[in-house]
């Protein structure tokens, strides 16, 4: 047998060299050496690592050992083949070729004779490079090996950046060498099933050459195909041996020919095999291939295909043996089916139904038929086609019930319902009767049969039906217009209800009275309409009456749908609703789910969730501590009640506070050094003013601090201590220092979240007691107005400080202005609207309907009966917004009306669509509207109350309330984000709570000085006297009820020595005043621009006050936009004296002291002003320079990454985190709120930066980085999509500005389809680049809240997650974040909601 050692080469080298592949001499020996389909590998890599390159396998050359195989030729000539591969490798670190010593070119290198490598393995696949001992290892024979004969590669299949002239000189100058060496070669043309003409016939020139005289042979092959490789080898292993009789030369399509007839003969020859092997198709394919096996055409099959195209026709066949079992099954199920329908529906008309949804009716009647069981099963584990595959239903003689949704069924079912038809028929002639009768004017409340006859002799519907189902359809039809009569004529009364307004206190009703009646309203059709039930007129006529003389719920025209019948059932939904959301178990703050009802439920059983948060082991360690104290099962005992703990570790990092997703009871913060404190202090600062992103999970958290100090010097510890004592105190929560309490400082911890817990609960279950409210609106709806009640209560019952007072009222803690007030909404009826005219109110909401004319009518007299009081009427449309006020001439002539009766009585008017939700902000202008008139109304209430010799006033006792501590984020404000990146995290910094009085040099008001002994009256104080709660500055109360709030224990300790006299109180009716200067302490952080702003809007001048100072009047002072209204008799009016308490000498030296401190302020304003004023032209300048470049920016930074598409020109970063997450991520629940890891989103950043054609789906990326990397993109590396100015009208439009100070009118800023209107038209002022993006994010938010149900994230969610990026404001402080947070808010759910119609053009639901 003779050994040949065979050098395969080809072209080689750089991808410049080369072009973008090979030449295919790897596939070509790899086909050669394992020729079996499992064998072949078709990726051969020739970039390497360096590790790699040195590794056995390479060992340091640039040539690969295929191995030894043995072939034999058709003449049983037997030859062994040693095949080496000259190849050059590239570092894939340099994309060069690795230098071995002296190197020659491979042109030269390739064509050596003889080659070198000691303890070289075989080369089998790339797979096999780094884990050699997995695969068999067979070294190269001797460590060198001499070169019998050549294979010269001439690759015919186009490559680009490869020419094919390139090819051309490289195979020459190498065939000239291995000529010159007189060594055989072999002329192989690779890739001919995929072959270029022209290269073929260049490779055929080559061959002919004349200077080669012959000895070049050409053989065309395929080594995907296996085409001609063994002939290529066999041909130059006879040229080496010299044997005459050479093997015949085949052409390729010869050879192709004739490999595809071997296939197809395999490919039947298996098929038969398996159909004629394979009867069961629940054979397994493990089972099916082992007795294959023992077949040759399965095995020559699987040699020249694979296990794969094998394991494929197995189951081809598999699917077909079991299509074919079960339609015969479903065949047998079909004719019990047919005998089914006979029996359980010998009358299809009972189903009335047509022909559309016939086949559903059919099913659904079918399963609720009493004899269902008996034909039918159900099985909803399993389909039938399940229980078929299983076996399990061959015992059953009835139907699986799913049977019944296959398109067979449905054929069976319409074969039977045809042979029905004549009583389906028969229906339609009832139908079309009863129809004929409602198109009928003839046919009228009264009239029998008989009378109207003549009028449908010759119809086929009345002809064809008999008397008794003519006379049944007629009775029905009676008895409905008859009701519907009724409807009609009570809609007429309650039009008239200013003319019944005369009746309203006559205690008798005479004949006379009715005919006046009557004589009114005789002449309109809903009155004629009864003229044959005139008694059943006259009865309600008088049920009316007796209505307007006591309008009661019972007296109520529409009874059990009388609006406060049906409030008590929403507000008792609602309760009940919220209360099992609600646990009943443990006494985490929170309570559970969110936006219910405010509780104060109790259980027995009490669980404590505990989060433990510090850097590396301080957490887990502290958490031993208290697994010891309190044992295996976490039980803890406090006043003979026992807690169970639960625990929550927190690393201490950002992205761990806002992974927690449990209510928890108490935040437990471990430190032990410095950087441990400031990690723990940053991100308690940002947490707790993160409450929307976080969904205020943490307000109101019991927080304990705790210091575990090691290995620290003495200086450090205390330094650490007095540094962790400043943080609990401004966090207002408690110290624990270990090294002080180390025996119990576990029992410290939990003992003091306990206790706060316990205060949390006693303040939770009456935070203000229901009498005392800032402000009572009284909503009033009329009864049966045709729209959804729950729709306008949703916005107030959504709030989540709602507590529920009465069955008829509510209570909401909501900012009005710069603080947050607490108001009453009472929920009546208009005609239950009496039980409240004695009562404060301070304003009124009437919802009418804009289509019932009786709604606007009796809306009318209730708001001529309180025209002194702040009202706001609100029209509720039908679905369609402002295309219902253009469609319907009603609905145009009542909101007219109602705009106009609005204007009447000073108040304001609003619509909105009855089908569409509206938030909590709707009601918000009206409120500030209610706020600025309160001190009016109850001037006004006050001296009613007295003329009635009511005794004493409402308001007495809004003064008598404990204050409550100051909430813990209120130590914290917002600074200015100017030159941040704004993604928000910059925002924040901490500043320190200080009293107000202590800024001024004032001493702290006590707890004593404030209530006499039995605090039940309140004092007054003198020369530092201030204004009541309500009328004074957030900051101002605030500061007030933490000094009460935190001397209460030295007031108790007090009140049994001390015994004052009580002194006597006035009506507290609050008077304006102007409060002295050095009592407030505007932010540091606003800028006088926007202090400027929130006084008066562009281009309007408030007229000047009496008695406010000129510096004062100036719209530069920032003080003065917290200065209140004053009266024309000045500051120190004569009707300001009584409660101020002065005499005429002190008024005399306050006034002069005021004058003084005045003109001393007004030189120090000057000064600061003028700074300001520099600082002010500094920014505009600045500003002004960066919106001239800001086209320029915009430009130059989309133009690196810009793709075409539909859209329009969208970065590509965009375009592929959109299309990725859409395609991965619409089902993952939380996208966009739940963050991602910041290595995944800086390595996404990174890739992209590196290629722009990055593919996310290889980078094995969660879906969650690339959302949060999708967010920074906008926030932190995208210019901002609004400019300021555009900014400045979104606030406008929201209505978050005041009606003063905008450009738009009042009309616009209270209608919230013109508000929509309005925002469409300023979108289209964006630049049509800014447009395009922000038209594909908000497509892309559609696509996410369409899949809500999946992932959570409906419009509302996309909204929070989302505004803060999209639309970034530079906040001043935190009153001014809460201000403008929910109608920033609602922008943007609005333009998901409303996509359609703001950016598509198209004519989409408006809400009103």
């Amino acid at each position: 047998m003779r050994q040949f050692n065979i050098s395969v080469i080809g072209l080689s080298g750089t991808e410049k060299d080369r072009g973008q592949v090979g030449v295919g001499k790897s596939c070509l020996c790899n086909r050669f050496m394992r020729p079996m389909a499992d064998d072949y590998f078709i990726d051969h890599i020739s970039v390497l690592s360096q590790s790699d390159f040195s590794g056995r396998i390479v060992n340091n050359d640039h040539f690969l050992y295929w191995g030894e195989v043995r072939k034999t030729t058709e003449e049983g000539v037997e030859y062994n083949f040693n095949i080496i591969e000259q190849t050059e490798f590239m570092d894939d670190s340099t994309f060069q070729a690795f230098k071995v010593g002296k190197m020659d070119p491979y042109s030269k290198r390739c064509t050596a004779t003889k080659v070198f490598s000691a303890e070289k393995l075989m080369y089998i696949c790339k797979n096999q490079l780094g884990i050699e001992k997995e695969y068999e290892q067979k070294v190269m024979p001797e460590g060198r090996l001499s070169i019998d004969g050549f294979v010269v590669v001439f690759d015919v299949s186009p490559v680009p950046n490869r020419s094919v002239e390139k090819q051309v000189e490289f195979v020459q100058n190498v065939i000239a060498t291995i000529v010159k060496n007189k060594k055989p070669l072999v002329l192989v043309t690779t890739k001919n099933d995929d072959a270029y003409e022209l290269y073929v016939r260049e490779a055929e020139k080559i061959s002919q050459r004349k200077d080669y005289k012959s000895t070049v042979q050409l053989i065309e092959t395929s080594a995907h195909e296996s085409i001609n490789i063994d002939l290529a080898f066999l041909m130059l292993a006879q040229m080496i041996d010299k044997v005459k009789n050479r093997v015949k030369i085949i052409s390729y399509q010869e050879s192709a020919k004739s490999r595809k007839e071997l296939l197809d003969t395999r490919s039947e020859a298996v098929t038969r095999l398996i159909r004629n092997q394979i009867t069961d198709y629940h054979i397994l394919w493990s089972q099916g291939s082992k007795m294959l096996s023992q077949y040759r055409e399965w095995n020559e099959f699987l040699n020249i295909f694979g296990h794969e195209a094998g394991q494929k026709l197995f189951r081809r066949h598999m699917k077909k043996l079991r299509d074919d079992h079960l339609n015969k099954k479903l065949h047998q199920y079909l004719d019990k089916f047919a005998l089914a329908l006979e029996y359980m529906l010998p009358d299809i008309g009972a189903l009335n139904i047509i022909d559309d949804d016939a086949w559903d009716c059919a099913r659904n009647y079918l399963q609720n038929h009493i004899e269902f069981e008996q034909y039918f099963f159900e099985c909803p584990q399993a389909s039938w086609t399940e229980l078929v595959d299983m076996d399990e239903a061959e015992d059953e003689a009835r139907i699986p019930f799913d049977v019944l949704e296959t398109s067979e069924a449905e054929t069976v079912f319409r074969n039977y319902l045809n042979s029905v038809q004549q009583d389906k028929k028969k229906i339609g002639w009832k139908q079309q009767f009863k129809m004929l009768l409602e198109e009928s004017g003839f046919v009228t409340p009264g009239k029998q049969l008989s009378e109207v006859r003549v009028l449908f002799m010759g119809r086929e519907c009345f002809e064809a039906l008999s008397e008794h189902d003519c006379q049944q359809i007629y009775d029905i039809h009676q008895d409905e217009i008859i009701e519907k009569s009724k409807q009609n004529f009570v809609e007429l009364l309650l039009e008239h209800a200013q003319y019944f307004l005369q009746f309203k206190n006559v205690d008798i009703i005479t004949q006379e009275d009715v005919r006046q009646i009557t004589d009114v309203i005789q002449e309109d059709s809903r009155y004629k309409m009864l003229d044959r039930l005139d008694q059943e007129r006259r009865v309600m006529l008088v049920q009316h009456l007796r209505f307007i003389h006591c309008p009661i719920r019972d007296h109520c025209p529409f009874f059990n749908n009388c609006v406060d019948s049906l409030i008590e059932e929403v507000l008792a939904d609602k309760s009940a609703t919220s209360n099992h959301k609600t646990p009943g178990v443990g006494v985490g703050v929170g309570g559970g789910g969110g936006g219910g009802w405010k509780t104060t439920g109790n259980g027995s059983d009490r669980t404590l969730n505990l989060l433990i948060v510090g850097s590396e082991h301080l957490a887990s360690d502290l958490l031993n501590d208290i697994r010891i104290c309190t044992g295996s099962k976490g039980e803890y005992i406090y006043e003979n009640q026992t807690y169970y703990l639960n625990y929550r570790i927190a690393n201490g990092d950002m992205e761990a506070f806002k992974a927690i997703d449990v209510y928890s009871s108490g935040l437990i913060c471990v430190y032990s050094n410095q950087q441990s404190f400031e990690t723990l202090k940053d991100n308690l600062e940002r947490t707790l003013l993160c409450n929307l992103e976080l969904e205020d999970k943490f307000e109101n958290l019991p927080i304990v601090l705790v210091y575990q100090p090691q290995d620290l010097k003495e200086n450090e510890v205390e330094y650490l201590r007095s540094e962790g004592m400043r943080l609990s105190e401004m966090l207002h929560c408690d110290f624990i220092d270990h090294t002080q309490n180390h025996q119990k400082y576990v029992y410290d911890i939990l003992n003091i979240v306990i206790l706060s817990l316990k205060l949390t609960e006693m303040k939770s279950y009456d935070p203000y007691p229901s009498n005392h409210t800032d402000l009572r609106i009284l909503c009033c709806i009329f009864c049966g107005d045709q729209y959804d009640i729950e729709n306008i209560v949703q916005p107030l019952v959504a709030e989540s400080t709602l507590v529920k007072a009465s069955e008829h009222s509510i209570i909401v803690d909501v900012f009005i202005g710069d603080a947050k007030r607490r108001v009453e909404f009472i929920l009546s009826s208009y005609h239950g609207t009496n039980q409240y005219r004695d009562e404060l109110i301070h304003g009124y909401i009437y919802f009418y309907s804009a289509k019932r004319r009786s709604s606007l009518a009796n809306l009318s007299i209730l708001a001529a009966q309180n025209a002194n009081i702040p009202l706001q009427i609100i029209a509720v449309t039908e679905s369609g917004g402002v295309n219902a006020f253009f469609n319907s001439d009603i609905c145009q002539f009542l909101i007219t009306e109602g705009n106009a009766l609005a204007d009447r009585f000073k108040g304001s008017f609003m619509t909105f669509s009855a089908d569409q939700y509206v938030k909590f902000a709707f009601y918000n202008p009206f409120l500030k509207t209610a706020w600025d008139n309160k001190y009016e109304v109850e001037n006004l209430h006050v001296e009613e109350s007295i003329t009635l010799d009511s005794g004493e006033g409402t308001l007495e006792s809004s003064v008598n309330q404990m204050p409550r501590p100051p909430p813990r984020h209120e130590s914290y404000m917002l600074s200015n984000t100017l030159g941040t990146d704004g993604s928000g995290s910059e925002n924040y910094e901490m500043l320190p709570t200080r009293s107000l009085n202590s800024l001024n040099e004032e001493r702290d008001i006590s707890l004593d000085e404030i209530y006499d002994e039995n605090n039940e009256k309140p004092k007054h104080l003198h020369q530092n006297c201030t204004e009541s709660d309500s009328c004074a500055s957030s900051t101002e109360r605030r500061v007030r009820q933490q000094n009460a709030y935190y001397k209460a224990s030295s007031k108790a300790s007090k009140a049994s020595a001390k015994k004052q006299k009580k002194k006597k109180v006035a009506i507290p009716v609050q008077t304006p005043r102007v409060p002295p200067f050095g009592s407030y302490v505007s932010p540091p952080e606003i800028p006088l621009h926007y202090q400027r702003m929130t006084v008066v809007g562009a281009g309007e001048k408030k007229k000047p006050e009496a008695g406010v100072p000129e510096f004062m009047k100036s719209d530069k002072s920032p003080e003065y936009s917290m200065v209140p209204e004053l009266t024309a008799a000045g500051i120190f009016g004569a009707e300001n004296l009584p409660e101020y308490n002065m005499n005429a000498k002190c008024l005399k030296d306050f006034e002069k002291h005021e004058k003084r401190r005045i003109k001393e302020e007004t030189a120090r304003m000057r000064k600061q002003q003028e700074k300001e004023k520099e600082q002010e032209k500094k920014l505009k300048r600045k500003l002004k320079q960066n919106a001239k470049g800001l086209a320029e920016s915009v430009e130059a930074q989309f133009g690196k990454l810009m793709i075409s598409s539909e859209q329009g020109e969208i970065p590509i970063f965009l375009n592929k985190c959109v299309e990725f997450i859409e395609k991965e991520g619409l089902d993952s629940e939380g996208i966009y709120r739940v963050p991602g890891s910041r290595a995944h989103v800086d390595m996404l950043f990174q890739r992209f930066e590196e290629d722009v054609n990055t593919v996310i789906d290889v980078l094995d990326i969660p879906v969650n980085a690339v959302a949060t990397a999708l967010k920074d993109f906008f926030s932190k590396r995208l210019p901002p999509l609004f400019s300021k100015d555009i900014i400045k009208e979104l606030e406008e439009i929201a209505g978050s500005r005041g009606v003063g100070s905008s450009k738009l009118n009042v009309e616009v800023k209270t209608d919230r389809s013109c508000r929509l209107i309005a925002l469409k038209s300023l979108l289209q002022k964006l630049p049509p680049i800014n447009f395009a993006i922000l038209k594909y994010i908000f497509q892309h938010f559609v696509h996410v809240s369409d899949n809500s149900k999946l992932n959570s994230m409906d419009s509302k969610n996309l909204a929070i997650c989302w505004w803060p990026t999209l639309i970034p404001i530079d906040f001043t402080d935190m009153g001014h974040f809460e201000q403008l947070r929910p109608y920033l808010e609602d922008i943007v759910q609005t333009m998901i909601d409303q996509f359609p119609y703001l950016f598509c053009g198209k004519d989409a639901f408006v809400m009103v």
